[in-house]
């Protein structure tokens, strides 16, 4: 069992705006970047994809932007959308891919890498009569399988929602399809008390496009779904799902994004828009270590300079913006992907366009924040953690000055909660509890 390193942070978000951190690298290479993850050991995994039969890659970065290796499985026409890391230290990537060169029949694909590289399994999902596959995102389950979420296209060009769920070697347990043979996608996945969460886009058979939040126990079995009839979007297109900080999920959608806080049920609360100028384009939603949120798209339109720009934001935990970024730098296009790193910092990446060079991938790597503090120790909790790392159990202790409310959370390195530890009201002083 891999042991667990155990960081806390105890940050403040201001209820103002402030400048976006000073940016320190920036990296241009030939591929467009889809997804970018903190690795256990510090380092940067992402996904890659060029047109006109080059291989789907998988990189490893580090935080300084060196590049140490890349990693490619199918030699045509394939492209990566995400990457997670997996408890042996490899990483299980999905996306799609073309069974031999020249073909157009794109499946659905997932594969395994070590932590050096090297292919370890690779899969293709092939479909019958002619029907395409495409993987958009996966989540790591506890038994060691994947959940995997996408479409199917048929022949006739209407597609449908696509569910996967594999053994930890990515074979096949079952599959589920979603809503009405039209444009409908699975758009992202998460794993959450016992069972599967999927956001999806399209209609039921007799119903309304739009976007919905379906449930599915760990067995296939469908359990409920939520719709959002009063989703104000120009164009309800779900887009990126992740778990709030403070319990529940932020919903995305992609054209003219809005940003919805609800529960576990999907009831939303609150909603907040991310800031363009034009025809904005949502693509990544993350948390914070303090409770905040992350947003990484582009917008095009922008006054007085190049049409199309890649943007990042950062908002409070109540989704108030703090600051945001509109990236001109190295003709950055699109933010893909964006995430805030364990020892303070963003990074983000994307792709880039120029006339002499055509695509290229972008990542671009932000300092901390200047504007953001650390609470006064005298008015704040103080916290001990032990063991750490720790393989098993966990103890949590914590100082309160006056008696109060207490939430402690557990987050991994992309920002998703693992547990809520307490949330409750505590005496004055010393305090434990136990993971």
């Amino acid at each position: 069992m891999r042991e667990l390193v155990v960081l806390l942070f105890l940050l403040l978000s201001p209820a103002y705006s402030i400048d976006p951190p000073e940016i320190e690298w920036e990296v241009l290479y030939g591929y467009s970047f889809n997804c970018v993850r903190e690795t256990s050991d510090g380092n940067l995994i992402l996904t890659g994809w060029r047109q006109y039969n080059y291989p789907r890659t998988i990189f490893l970065y580090s935080t300084d932007g060196t590049k140490i290796w890349e990693s490619s499985v199918y030699p045509d026409n394939a492209v990566s959308r995400a990457v997670v890391e997996t408890p042996d230290g490899g990483f299980v990537a999905t996306g799609y891919g073309v069974p031999e060169a020249g073909s157009t029949h794109y499946s659905l694909s997932l594969y395994k890498i070590s932590a050096e590289g090297d292919a370890i399994w690779s899969k293709l999902y092939m479909l019958p009569d002619g029907v395409r596959g495409y993987g958009n995102n996966l989540t790591l389950l506890p038994d060691g399988g994947m959940a995997v979420c996408g479409r199917k296209d048929p022949p006739e060009g209407m597609d449908q929602a696509w569910i996967l769920r594999t053994d930890s070697q990515g074979d096949t347990l079952w599959t589920r399809e979603w809503g009405d043979i039209y444009v409908d996608r699975a758009a992202d996945i998460l794993y959450h008390d016992g069972g599967i969460l999927a956001f999806m886009r399209g209609r039921k058979p007799g119903g309304n496009y739009g976007v919905f939040l379906v449930r599915y126990s760990l067995s296939g079995d469908f359990e409920w779904e939520a719709s959002f009839p009063e989703w104000p979007g120009v164009y309800p297109d779900a887009q990126a799902m992740c778990e709030a900080s403070d319990g529940g999920l932020l919903l995305m959608d992609n054209y003219w994004p809005e940003i919805f806080h609800t529960d576990y049920l999907g009831n939303p609360d609150w909603v907040t828009w991310p800031p363009g100028v034009d025809q904005p384009y949502g693509y990544s939603l993350s948390t914070t270590m303090d409770g905040g949120i992350l947003y990484g798209g582009e917008i095009k339109g922008e006054p007085d300079s190049k049409s199309v720009c890649g943007v990042i934001a950062r908002f409070d935990s109540n989704g108030n913006e703090l600051w945001s970024d509109f990236i001109y730098n190295s003709s950055c296009d699109a933010i893909s992907s964006a995430i805030q790193l364990s020892q303070g910092g963003y990074v983000a990446a994307g792709y880039a366009y120029s006339s002499g060079t055509g695509n290229q991938g972008y990542i671009v790597k932000y300092a901390p924040e200047l504007g953001i503090e650390g609470p006064d120790p005298t008015t704040s909790l103080s916290l001990e953690v032990s063991p750490n790392p720790c393989s098993s159990s966990l103890s949590v202790s914590f100082n309160l000055p006056e008696a109060g409310n207490a939430s402690i959370r557990i987050f991994d390195l992309s920002g998703r909660l693992v547990s809520t530890v307490t949330d409750g009201e505590f005496p004055t002083g010393s305090n434990t509890v136990e993971w």
